[in-house]
């Protein structure tokens, strides 16, 4: 019972935290709808987070999750938003071609590639480079992102292991959409992809992280349109940053800026 209430007392004074630093950033604002284009890294944090925001700030979030690569295709062809998440070169390139505005890149977390297994299936030893070779070059069939970071970060590490035509042989290349819900339904053995995203499926155990060798994170960072409303756009990225928001963040499998 004791540890209840002070789980309870923990999480009231994290929202009322929140709750805080929202009314700090969004006084003066008049509430309207705010347009958020998200890499999918960032979805299972942004569950929780986004409720607590509207109900601190009184702003509506839109939010379109997807891989990096696709929403920065997407702002490129003209899609409108106010806050975008992505990679940092993404970002810098959308800089660059003035889609967001210089100067408001703001980085928010970091994450590693893990692998997932259907819900009760055997776990392999992903604990070294040697083993994770075993267990991918074991497997019927992996399913990985091609789209994502993810993909970038499972390719690298496929090369190093020398082991890239024999697992994309049998491979699952899922284009977009998560490589969790594949396994999940029985049509692979294995998913590699993002640890939050693998997380949010509840159809799969994770496994763990890849290993050190062959592991790389990757980094989300925001930025803002040079058509938004800089005021409200600034208020959803500083509440992002808020460390209440960072233990939320954690939480879901990210490592919080």
């Amino acid at each position: 019972m004791r540890g209840t209430m002070v789980s309870l007392v923990g999480r009231l004074r994290t929202l009322s935290l929140l709750a805080i630093s929202v009314w700090g950033i969004a006084t003066g604002v008049h509430a309207a709808d705010v347009t958020v284009l998200c890499s999918q890294g960032l979805k299972t944090a942004l569950d929780d987070l986004i409720p607590q925001y509207e109900r601190a700030s009184g702003d509506h979030l839109i939010v379109t999750y997807d891989t990096s690569a696709i929403l920065k295709a997407q702002v490129e062809a003209g899609k409108p938003f106010d806050v975008v998440v992505l990679t940092p070169p993404l970002i810098t390139a959308l800089i660059q071609q003035g889609k967001v505005v210089d100067g408001t890149a703001a980085t928010l977390a970091r994450t590693g590639v893990g692998l997932a297994v259907k819900k009760g299936a055997a776990r392999p030893d992903i604990g070294s480079a040697e083993a994770l070779k075993q267990a991918l070059t074991s497997a019927g069939s992996v399913a990985y992102s091609t789209s994502g970071a993810s993909g970038a970060v499972f390719a690298a590490a496929l090369q190093k292991l020398g082991i890239a035509d024999a697992v994309k042989a049998k491979g699952k290349a899922i284009p977009n959409g998560l490589t969790g819900d594949v396994v999940a339904r029985g049509e692979a053995d294995l998913a590699v992809q993002l640890m939050p995203e693998l997380l949010s499926v509840s159809g799969v155990d994770v496994v763990g992280p890849l290993p050190a060798e062959v592991q790389s994170f990757v980094v989300l960072a925001g930025g803002i349109s040079a058509t938004a409303n800089k005021a409200r756009a600034e208020a959803f990225l500083s509440f992002l940053k808020a460390p209440a928001a960072a233990t939320i963040i954690r939480a879901k499998g990210l490592e919080p800026s």
